[in-house]
C-alpha cells in the first residue's frame, strides 16, 4: 500500500472575529448589551470595604425583588470609570438610564465573584446608578445566603484611582410589591427558582432613570450576611445576549365559547360561585385533576425522590377535583390525551339560582375551571392572576385561527410585531431548536390584562401546543410567567433565565394588546464556534454539528442541563467539556467547575455537582473530576491552579482506597440509590454497587491521571505510588471479573456471586485500556452483542471501540443511534433513546456529545496533547474521506484526509506558526510513505529523521 503524505504546512492563523454588540434600544428598555472582556482573577481592594445592603431587615420571603437607586454628584471628571457590583441572587444594573448588565456566574457559600464593568468617563455632574435585586434561593445553581446587593463605583483623577459611590444607608431601596412573593416555582423542589408574576400596576414606570423623584423611597438598610466569604473578580467572561430567530407556527383562541375561573389559593374555604339560569339549560363545566405532587418548598439537600429513580417512568394519575353542584358530587369524565388532565362534567339543570363549591381549601396552586356560558345564565366568574399561571394554560383549549394575531417583522432582525384583536388568544414561536436565555418585547394594553408566556422542550403530540406545565406528564415542572399589564407600554422579560424550543403566549382580559419588537435572547458563554467536521458521510457531519447545537445552551456560567435543573454535575459536564474542547477550545468554564467541586468535597468525600452538591455521592463522578483535572492540566499547562487543587485530589484518593474490598482491592460499592453510589448511565445498575467492572476500570484510569498529576507537580513518590496501586487493580480486574469461557467481564461482584455481563462492563475496561492485547477483539465483540446502553454511557463505548481498532462499528453505532435523532426531528442531543416520549427527560442535554469528540479525535484523528501541542492520527476507516479544523491557542489546526484509491492515503496538515505537533500512523500494509513528495519510510525503516517507529507506530514531527 502506497501511502502519500500532503504537505505539513505552518501557516498563522486566522484572525478571530470579535464579539459584537446588540444596540440597548430605548434607555428604559430590558435590553441585552454584550459585553465580552473577561476581567482578570484576583481582588479589588475597595470591594471588601462595600456595605451589603436590602430593603428591609427582617427574615426574608421565599422570593422578593428589591429595587435601588442612588445619585452622587462629581466636581470633576472621572476617567476609565468601572462598576464592581454583586448581589444575591441576580441582579440587572443601570448607570444614568443605560442597561449595563446582569448576573452575577453562580456562585457558592464562600467565593462569591463579583463583576466588573466598563462605563467610560463620568463628566462632572449628577449621575444614578440603579439596580433590581431578585432574592430567589434555589438548589442547583448559586448557594444563596441572604438577600443582599454589594457594589461601587470608582474612576481615575490626577489624584489616583478614587471611589465615587458605594452601597451603604444611604441607598433608597424599594421592596416591590410588583413580584408575587408566593409565585410557584419552575420545579416544586425549588431546583431553578420561582416564576416571575408580576403586576405592572405595581411597578414605576422607568423607575430606573435620573428624571424619576426617590424621594418618598425609604433608605436601604445594611445586612450582615454572615459566613466566611472570599470576594473575587469574575473569573470567566460575562455572558452574551444573542439574538434567536423566533418563528409564528400557530396562532388563534384559547377556549372558545367558555369561560375560565380561578380561585387563588387566598380564598377561604369553601368557596362558592352561585349563577342564575332564567330558563333550563344544559351547563358544561370543566377543571383539571388535581396531582400529588412532591410538596412546594424547600428541597432537602441529601433527598433523591422518585423522579430521579423513575426518569422514564409513566405519568401520575389525578385526583378527581372535589367540586360540588348544589350539594351533589359532579361527575367528572376525561377528556383525552390531546388536552392532558382536562376533566369535563355536563348537567341538566332547571331555572333558577345554582351553587358551585369546592368544600376543601384549595391546593398550593388554587383551582382553575371553565363554563360553557348558555342562554339565559348571569354569570360573572372570578379571574385573576394567581400564583400559578400553568394551570389556566393547561386547562384552556387552543384553537387555531391565524386571522386573530397579525404577524409582522422578523425576530432575528428588527424583531416581531404581534396584534392581538380580540382576547383571549394566543401565539406559539418556534426557536429552532431549545435555547437558554429570555423573551423581551414591549407590551401595550388595557389595564386588568393578564399576559401568560411560557416555554416548552417539546409541541404535545398531534399538536401545535407547547405545555410549559404539563400537569400529570410532569407534575413538578411549570415554566410559565405572568404579567398583570398596566395599560401604558411596557417593556417586560424576565429576570432570571428561561429555556425551551417553543414559547407559548397567551393573552387574558379586554383587548387590543400590541406586542413591539418581539426578540427572543439566547444568554450563553461567548464562545466561537472554531472546529467542525466534515467527511463523506454528511449523516455523521449532520450528527457532528448536533452536539455543537447542543452546546451552545449548554455553556452558561457553568456546564449545564439549560432545561430541568441547570446544576453543574460533574459526569455530564466531563462530557461537555470534552465536546467544547473540539468545537471551541475555551478552558475556563472547566477551570471555575473544576475549583466550584474541589471545594465542594468534605473531608475528600465525593459531591456530584456544585454548587449545591451536598447530599449526592456518585463516586463515578467524583472520579471524572480528577479525570478532568489532569484534562485541564495537559490542556492549559496551569500547573499553579493545578497546584491548588491537588490536596483535594489527595483526600478524594485516600477516600477512594476507603471503599476499596481489604482481600481484592477492588473498590467494592454496598448497595444504595444511585446518588449514593455511581450512577454509570441511565441503563447501568448492574455496574452501580459491589465491585463492578465499570466503576474499577473508571478507577484505574483515574489513578494513572492522578499519578501523571503528581508527576507534573513533582510528587514522584506519589507518582509511583498510584502506579502500583493502578497495576495492581488492573491485574485483580482480569483476574476476578473476567469470564474466559465467555470472553467477556463479568458486570461485578455483588455478595459473592458474579453478577451477568452488561455493555458497560465490555466498553469501560476497553475506553481504559484494561483488557489485555491478546482478550481485546473479545471483548469488544462482547460489547456489541448484546448492545445495551443509554447516551451517556456511549462516550466509553466509542472510545473502548477506537481504543480496540473497531471503527467501522463505533462509526456504525453513531449512525444507528444518533441518526434515530436525526429522523424525530431532534435539532439538539436528548437526554435519552426515547425522552421524546416522557415529558420528565430532556430534549436538550450535551451529556449525550460522544460522536462530536469521537469524530474529531478518532475518524479525522486530531486531538490537543497539550496548550499548543497536537496529534494527528487518522483512522483512514469509517468514512472515504474526513476533513475538519483542531481549536488551539494558537490558531486552529487544519486535517485533511482522503483515500484515492484502494493503495493510497493522502494526508493533509495545517498547523498554526506557534505549535508543534506529530502526525501517527500504522505501519500495517504501509509500503512507502511519502512526505512533501519525498520517500522518507520504505522497506520496514525509516530513510528522514523526522520519522520514527514508536509504540508500533510511524511518528512525524512537525519540524
Amino acid at each position: 500500500m502506497l501511502l502519500a503524505l500532503g504537505r505539513i504546512a505552518l501557516v498563522d492563523p486566522p484572525a478571530l472575529s470579535a464579539q459584537g454588540t446588540i444596540p440597548p434600544g430605548e434607555p428604559h428598555l430590558f435590553l441585552p448589551v454584550i459585553f465580552t472582556t473577561a476581567a482578570n482573577p484576583g481582588s479589588n481592594p475597595n470591594f471588601a470595604s462595600n456595605t451589603p445592603i436590602w430593603a428591609h431587615a427582617g427574615a426574608p420571603a421565599a422570593h422578593e425583588v428589591a429595587l435601588f437607586r442612588h445619585q452622587f454628584s462629581l466636581r470633576a471628571a472621572r476617567t476609565d470609570a468601572r462598576l464592581h457590583i454583586f448581589a444575591d441572587t441576580r441582579y440587572e444594573v443601570w448607570v444614568d438610564g443605560r442597561w449595563i448588565g446582569r448576573g452575577p456566574a453562580r456562585f457558592s457559600q464562600t467565593r462569591h465573584e463579583y463583576d466588573t464593568y466598563p462605563l467610560g468617563d463620568l463628566s462632572p455632574g449628577e449621575h444614578l446608578v440603579a439596580v433590581l435585586v431578585q432574592w430567589a434561593p434555589n438548589t442547583r445553581r448559586s448557594e444563596s445566603m441572604a438577600p443582599h446587593l454589594l457594589a461601587h463605583i470608582e474612576g481615575k483623577s490626577a489624584a489616583g484611582t478614587q471611589v465615587v459611590a458605594r452601597t451603604d444607608g444611604n441607598w433608597k431601596a424599594l421592596l416591590s410589591s410588583a413580584w408575587r412573593q408566593d409565585a410557584a416555582p419552575l420545579h416544586s423542589w425549588q431546583l431553578i427558582g420561582p416564576t416571575e408574576l408580576v403586576d405592572l400596576r405595581q411597578l414605576p414606570v422607568n423607575w430606573m432613570m435620573p428624571a424619576v423623584a426617590d424621594d418618598s423611597w425609604p433608605n436601604a438598610v445594611t445586612r450582615p450576611v454572615g459566613g466566611h466569604i472570599h470576594y473575587t473578580e469574575r473569573s470567566i467572561p460575562l455572558l452574551v445576549q444573542v439574538p434567536r430567530a423566533a418563528t409564528v407556527i400557530d396562532a388563534g383562541i384559547l377556549s372558545p365559547g367558555r369561560i375560565l375561573g380561578q380561585v387563588t389559593p387566598s380564598e377561604p374555604a369553601p368557596y362558592s360561585w352561585t349563577f342564575t339560569l332564567h330558563h333550563p339549560a344544559t351547563i358544561t363545566l370543566e377543571t383539571l385533576s388535581e396531582l400529588q405532587s412532591e410538596p412546594t418548598g424547600q428541597f432537602m439537600r441529601g433527598v433523591f425522590p422518585k423522579f430521579y429513580t423513575e426518569l422514564f417512568s409513566e405519568p401520575q394519575s389525578g385526583v378527581l377535583p372535589a367540586g360540588l353542584l348544589n350539594g351533589q358530587p359532579l361527575d367528572w369524565t376525561p377528556i383525552g390525551a390531546l388536552r392532558p388532565d382536562v376533566l369535563r362534567a355536563t348537567m341538566s339543570l332547571p331555572a333558577g339560582t345554582h351553587t358551585l363549591s369546592f368544600p376543601e381549601t384549595p391546593l398550593n396552586n388554587g383551582w382553575v375551571f371553565g363554563v360553557t356560558p348558555t342562554p339565559g345564565l348571569e354569570t360573572a366568574l372570578p379571574f385573576a392572576q394567581g400564583n400559578h399561571a400553568g394551570r389556566r394554560l393547561l386547562l384552556a383549549e387552543p384553537v387555531s385561527r391565524p386571522e386573530s394575531v397579525a404577524v409582522d417583522g422578523n425576530s432575528a432582525s428588527s424583531g416581531l410585531d404581534l396584534h392581538v384583536v380580540a382576547a383571549p388568544a394566543y401565539v406559539v414561536l418556534d426557536l429552532g431548536r431549545v435555547v437558554h436565555g429570555r423573551l423581551a418585547v414591549t407590551v401595550t394594553g388595557p389595564a386588568g390584562t393578564i399576559l401568560d408566556i411560557g416555554w416548552d422542550e417539546r409541541l404535545l403530540a398531534g399538536t401545535r401546543r407547547p405545555l410549559p406545565h404539563p400537569g400529570s406528564l410532569h407534575a413538578e415542572w411549570n415554566q410559565v410567567d405572568s404579567w398583570v399589564l398596566d395599560g401604558t407600554p411596557r417593556a417586560i422579560s424576565t429576570i432570571d433565565t428561561r429555556a425551551g424550543r417553543y414559547i407559548l403566549i397567551a393573552v387574558w382580559g379586554a383587548a387590543p394588546v400590541e406586542f413591539r419588537d418581539l426578540q427572543v435572547y439566547e444568554e450563553r458563554s461567548p464562545v466561537t464556534q472554531r472546529g467542525w467536521f466534515r467527511s463523506s458521510n454528511p449523516r455523521l457531519d449532520h450528527i457532528w454539528q448536533l452536539g455543537v447545537e447542543t452546546l451552545y445552551a449548554s455553556l452558561q456560567d457553568a456546564y449545564a442541563d439549560p432545561w430541568r435543573e441547570r446544576g453543574q454535575w460533574w459526569g455530564d459536564a466531563y462530557v461537555t467539556d470534552h465536546m467544547a474542547q473540539v468545537a471551541f477550545g475555551e478552558t475556563y468554564l472547566l477551570r471555575r467547575g473544576l475549583l466550584f467541586m474541589a471545594e465542594s468535597f468534605r473531608n475528600g468525600q465525593p459531591t456530584a455537582f456544585a454548587p449545591n452538591g451536598d447530599g449526592a455521592q456518585l463516586l463515578d463522578y467524583s472520579m471524572l473530576w480528577a479525570q478532568s483535572l489532569y484534562d485541564y492540566l495537559k490542556w492549559s499547562d496551569d500547573q499553579a491552579f493545578v497546584h491548588q487543587l491537588y490536596p483535594a485530589l489527595k483526600r478524594l484518593m485516600s477516600y477512594l482506597e476507603t471503599r476499596r474490598n481489604p482481600d481484592t482491592g477492588l473498590l467494592d460499592i454496598a448497595p444504595g440509590h444511585w446518588s449514593q453510589t455511581a450512577l454509570i448511565d441511565w441503563v447501568g445498575n448492574a455496574s452501580r454497587s459491589g465491585q463492578s467492572t465499570a466503576l474499577n476500570a473508571l478507577y484505574y484510569g483515574t489513578l494513572l491521571d492522578a499519578a501523571a498529576i503528581a508527576e507534573r507537580l513533582l510528587e514522584p513518590a506519589q507518582a509511583t505510588s498510584w502506579r502500583q496501586q493502578a497495576a495492581a487493580l488492573r491485574q485483580q480486574i482480569n483476574d476476578r471479573l473476567y469470564l474466559a469461557g465467555e470472553d467477556r467481564y463479568a458486570a461485578s461482584i455483588l455478595a459473592g456471586a458474579l453478577v451477568a455481563p452488561t455493555t458497560h462492563a465490555q466498553a469501560w475496561p476497553l475506553a481504559f485500556g484494561v483488557t489485555p492485547p491478546e482478550r481485546v477483539d473479545a471483548v469488544a465483540t462482547a460489547l456489541l452483542n448484546p448492545f445495551r446502553v443509554e447516551i451517556f454511557g456511549m462516550y466509553w463505548v466509542l472510545e473502548g471501540l477506537a481504543t480496540a481498532g473497531r471503527i467501522a462499528e463505533a462509526v456504525e453505532l453513531v449512525e444507528t443511534y444518533y441518526g434515530r435523532l436525526l429522523d424525530q426531528g431532534a435539532t439538539t442531543l436528548w437526554e435519552g433513546w426515547e425522552s421524546n416520549l416522557h415529558y420528565r427527560a430532556a430534549l436538550s442535554h450535551s451529556w449525550g456529545g460522544a460522536p462530536t469528540w469521537f469524530l474529531t479525535t478518532r475518524i479525522l484523528g486530531a486531538w490537543r496533547a497539550g496548550p499548543n501541542q497536537w496529534v494527528v492520527q487518522p483512522a483512514f476507516e469509517g468514512v472515504d474521506w474526513a476533513a475538519g479544523a483542531l481549536p488551539l491557542p494558537a490558531g486552529d489546526l487544519q486535517v485533511e484526509w482522503q483515500q484515492p484509491s484502494c493503495t493510497e492515503r493522502t494526508l493533509t496538515v495545517t498547523a498554526p506558526t506557534e505549535s508543534n505537533g506529530e502526525i501517527r500512523l500504522s505501519t500495517a500494509r504501509l509500503v512507502e510513505l511519502r512526505l512533501n513528495g519525498t520517500v522518507t519510510w520504505a522497506g520496514g525503516s525509516a530513510l528522514s529523521d523526522r520519522v520514527q517507529m514508536r509504540d508500533g507506530l510511524i511518528q512525524i514531527g512537525s519540524s
